[in-house]
């Protein structure tokens, strides 16, 4: 049974209950009215017309001296009256009609007291009305007058036809309406079970499958209705399945090509590992130089594969999404290591290092290293021998930042938007080799630390990478909370402005 059936029959038995009710009680109040106006009558006119039966039937002195025995009845010509003594044998009954309708009074009715009942006709036909009223104390008689009911019942019952007429041309007519009603009400909740439908039929499964699909939305009725709230309410529940889906799919396609490159990369250092392992066990090295050279090249091929393994791990643990280590860290000597670790490296470089003041950052003083050495060495990696090199951290508003500017060629339109991919390398532009972690390893710390890292082409030429982290509070409330400590990082001078390795 649908909601509209279930609502409309609901309503129509609710409406059906109370006209009931209300029907009984309008018939009641009509019925009682009724019974009081001839009640009324009955108790004015019984008198005048027991007096003309016992003056008919030669007992005088009904209703004493001052007793009405010769006064006029208006109970009209249907009116029964019995005479009976104090025990309640009847002495005389008459009507002043032809007698052909008369009421079943019981011959056995006790007349002790004055009361009003209702009788049915000896026929069957109707019903009268009884008083029976107080012994006379002169005459020692009782009088039982009676009138038939037939105006009342005749009343009554047209009362009641107007009232099932009336209910039910009334409940049709809601019936009706309330279905049409309903039906435009709930028009767009049906709409959107359709929709819903059609969503979970086809545009999930196309989802699900991998599928750039939009998934279409409802259409929301009124926003102050209900249905209007559910329709708003599923479209968000879309919306977020829809986003759901697609990180889902993008976190598997990332996962596919980080498992392809990944096995790609591990692959190349273990297939010249097994390459020089067979010349060497097929005897084709034959003197110690080229003995040496094979052993070099092993070793070599050995410690970059034992790199991206450590670097695939680390990756791994930034995924996990833990809390680093919160310490209290001065980039600009983290900054000026990574300098001094440069300048060693390739001594035939200039690397300039900027910062003015102490740069104060919380997290992990390791992350944090690991990051600005590995933008240090991309810059060193990628950039033709010769070219200089500039290291920064300044602090800007309630962001710290850390730059490393070369002056290579620069990136082009595609690099900036994939350099860091995972495994993603630039083209020959940028000459050098590497495993293509270490810009993604920064971009999981700085992400680690609530930050962001961001690249872009410097003006006269060259690549920017920029980390932006959130700020430390003054140094004065981190040495409230680490007394007679130096800050993380702190081997050496808290500011520098100057070239390192020239």
């Amino acid at each position: 049974m649908t909601l509209r059936v279930r609502l409309v029959a609901a309503l129509v038995v609710l409406l059906t209950v109370g006209m009931v009710v209300f029907g009984v009680a309008v018939t009641s109040f009509h019925a009682r009215s009724q019974y009081d106006v001839l009640d009324e009558r009955l108790s004015t006119q019984a008198p005048f017309a027991a007096a003309r039966l016992a003056r008919e039937a030669g007992l005088n002195g009904f209703g004493g001296r001052r007793g009405p025995a010769g006064g006029p009845s208006q109970l009209g010509p249907d009116a029964y009256v019995e005479l009976r003594d104090s025990d309640g044998d009847l002495l005389r009954s008459g009507t002043f009609s032809d007698g052909s309708n008369l009421p079943d009074i019981p011959a056995d009715l006790s007349v002790d007291r004055s009361r009003f009942l209702t009788v049915d006709s000896a026929e069957g036909s109707g019903r009268w009305r009884v008083l029976v009223s107080e012994p006379d104390p002169f005459a020692g008689m009782v009088s039982v007058v009676a009138v038939p009911m037939g105006d009342v019942d005749d009343a009554l019952g047209r009362l009641i036809l107007i009232e099932v007429l009336s209910a039910s041309v009334l409940l049709a007519i809601l019936g009706v309406g309330s279905w049409f009603i309903l039906r435009r009400g709930l028009r767009p909740l049906e709409q959107m079970a359709c929709s819903a439908g059609s969503i979970t039929a086809s545009s999930l499964q196309a989802s699900g499958g991998g599928a750039a699909t939009s998934i279409e939305r409802v259409s929301p009725a009124d926003d102050q209705s209900e249905v209007g709230r559910l329709g708003r309410a599923i479209n968000t529940m879309l919306a977020e399945i829809e986003e759901a889906f697609r990180e889902r799919d993008a976190t598997e396609e990332r996962l596919r090509r980080f498992l392809a490159d990944a096995s790609h990369e591990l692959r190349t250092p273990l297939t010249s590992i097994r390459g020089f392992a067979e010349l060497f066990r097929l005897g084709a090295v034959e003197d110690r130089e080229q003995l040496a050279v094979v052993l070099r090249r092993i070793e070599n091929e050995s410690d970059r594969m034992a790199t991206l393994v450590e670097e695939l791990l680390l990756l791994a643990r930034l995924d996990q999404t833990r809390t680093p280590q919160r310490t209290p860290v001065d980039l600009a000597v983290l900054c000026a290591d990574a300098c001094t670790d440069a300048s060693a490296t390739a001594p035939d470089r200039r690397v300039t290092l900027h910062v003015p003041s102490p740069v104060v950052v919380t997290g992990d003083v390791d992350h944090l290293r690991q990051a600005i050495g590995n933008l240090v060495t991309n810059a060193l990696r990628h950039t033709p021998a010769g070219s200089p090199i500039e290291v920064g951290a300044r602090v800007h508003g309630q962001t710290a930042i850390v730059e490393v500017r070369d002056h290579g060629p620069g990136l082009d339109a595609e690099a900036l938007g994939h350099v860091f991919d995972r495994f993603w390398q630039a083209d020959d532009a940028r000459v050098g080799a590497g495993t293509g972690l270490g810009l993604a390893i920064v971009a999981a710390i700085a992400e680690e630390h609530g930050g962001e890292v961001t690249v872009d082409n410097a003006p006269g030429g060259g690549a920017s990478f920029s980390i932006r982290l959130p700020l430390s509070p003054p140094r004065s409330v981190l040495r409230e909370h680490h007394p007679g400590g130096a800050l993380a990082g702190q081997n050496g001078p808290g500011s520098a402005d100057g070239v390192v390795g020239v």
